[in-house]
């Protein structure tokens, strides 16, 4: 369910969990993907590296992914120089033994994956 008109990311989850595109049919990877899509189109301009500022005056993002089968879940939140967030936190909850990373180690550890 979409309820933003960002139809590449849309279209993108959708051929992931269908298997039309390079998918394997796993909703976590087609919401990822999905997500990813946005992070780089820079969708409304409230998504991902281009999105709004802090009070800063930087943009940092944050990203929590949940499995929902098995309720793991995974999170990367101020990040200043990832740009794919929502991978980041996919990454945390596949790969290691936390469920949130933050800062410049979170950046850390994304850049290590």
């Amino acid at each position: 369910v979409n309820t933003w008109p960002f139809v590449n990311a849309t279209a993108k989850a959708w051929s992931v969990l269908t298997g039309t595109g390079q998918g394997n049919k796993d909703a976590v990877t087609a919401v990822v993907e999905g997500v990813s899509i946005c992070e780089n189109l820079q969708c409304d301009h409230t998504v991902g590296f281009g999105g709004s500022p802090d009070e800063t005056g930087g943009v940092t993002l944050d990203a929590l992914v949940m499995d929902g089968d098995t309720l793991d879940a995974g999170a990367a939140v101020a990040l200043h120089s990832t740009r794919h967030a929502a991978r980041a936190a996919r990454l945390v909850m596949e790969t290691t033994n936390h469920t949130m990373l933050a800062g410049k180690d979170a950046d850390a550890f994304a850049a290590s994956m």
